[in-house]
């Protein structure tokens, strides 16, 4: 896998929403403007929750999808 998570977004199989599976990536846009780029990576869990390193947190949290704007 490459280092970031632009160049991971491009790697593998698109998985849609619904079809998501544990342990399956999925990126997001957390940039103030949401250009549209994955910044940022996290690994799925179920039950619409993923684990993720927070860097306003400082730790790695397990995160509900309805606080996160899901890219792909």
């Amino acid at each position: 896998l490459p280092r970031v998570s632009r160049n991971q977004a491009r790697v593998g199989k698109l998985v849609r929403f619904n079809e998501l599976k544990k342990g399956d990536m999925v990126f997001f846009d957390t940039s103030k403007k949401r250009v549209g780029r994955e910044n940022h990576v996290g690994i799925y869990l179920e039950n619409g929750k993923f684990i993720h390193a927070s860097s306003g947190k400082h730790r790695v949290v397990i995160t509900s999808f309805s606080k996160k704007r899901f890219y792909k």
